[in-house]
């Protein structure tokens, strides 16, 4: 790990243990876990399935890494084109949060920020990770995701109608698909290269956190960006270690779209 790497892993872990610590002393361990309702969970609730997930795909990681696609590639060419990605995507997170809230700019920001610019400018591609082989990458991490949506389903219980299937299908694409190629595929992957494993996944499981203040705010900054980290920051952690030891990108598109629309959810429309 470079001496940056440390830098990153350090300062991300303190950001984490500072948001906890900034809710438990002011009162507010228990959070509003999604943007489509105002119901809560206690922090350990959310917590809880994050946690036995990763211990889970943890003791199933495979034996061999994953392959490095940027081997050999110019460090300060791939550092310029990563750093790209982050200020893109910092730049989403604080553009959605000072605008107005309405779903056609939300839409048009984060396809902009997040898929246009970056194919047109920082040059990545759709390709990066269709060279991964796959075989003997399916079944472990889908054992992941399967107790982890379980352990969700029992501790953060789904209620309320279910959206138009149209609606679950622009959700699906625009948050699950775009959210896991921007920040896992083309960044996390690309500061692993840089900088190692836990600090390219904590960088990019907060750059991920954050913009959902704009859809979950509230109580003021420094509450709402406690929040999102301790909430949707922990999720990232799980996430991004799926990605980092497993490279199958359908597990993780599977895992995050279930998290936005619960199996209960999809059972109620038929």
């Amino acid at each position: 790990m470079t001496r940056t790497g440390r830098a990153l892993l350090v300062g991300g872990i303190a950001v984490f243990v500072a948001a906890v610590l900034g809710l438990v002393l002011s009162g507010h361990s228990v959070l509003r876990y999604s943007a489509d309702h105002d119901r809560t969970r206690a922090l350990w609730q959310l917590w809880a399935p994050v946690t036995v997930a990763l211990l889970v795909a943890v003791l199933l990681a495979p034996k061999k890494p994953a392959v490095d696609p940027f081997t050999g590639t110019d460090p300060r060419t791939l550092a310029v084109r990563t750093w790209s990605l982050v200020v893109l995507g910092a730049a989403f997170a604080a553009g959605y949060y000072v605008s107005p809230r309405g779903d056609l700019w939300f839409l048009g920001l984060k396809v902009a920020l997040l898929l246009v610019i970056p194919l047109a400018v920082v040059r990545v591609t759709w390709r990066e990770w269709s060279t991964v082989d796959l075989q003997g990458r399916w079944l472990r991490p889908l054992l992941v995701v399967t107790v982890y949506i379980g352990l969700i389903t029992v501790l953060t219980p789904w209620s309320g109608s279910a959206a138009p299937i149209a609606v679950l299908a622009v959700v699906f694409l625009v948050n699950a698909v775009l959210e896991e190629v921007f920040y896992r595929f083309w960044l996390q992957t690309r500061l692993e290269s840089l900088y190692g494993r836990w600090p390219a996944i904590v960088v990019a499981s907060l750059l991920w956190a954050v913009w959902h203040v704009g859809i979950q705010g509230g109580g003021g900054l420094p509450l709402d960006l406690a929040s999102v980290v301790a909430n949707q920051g922990v999720t990232g952690l799980l996430l991004g270690y799926l990605w980092s030891r497993h490279r199958n990108p359908w597990m993780l598109i599977l895992a995050h779209g279930l998290v936005n629309a619960p199996p209960a959810m999809l059972i109620a429309l038929f």
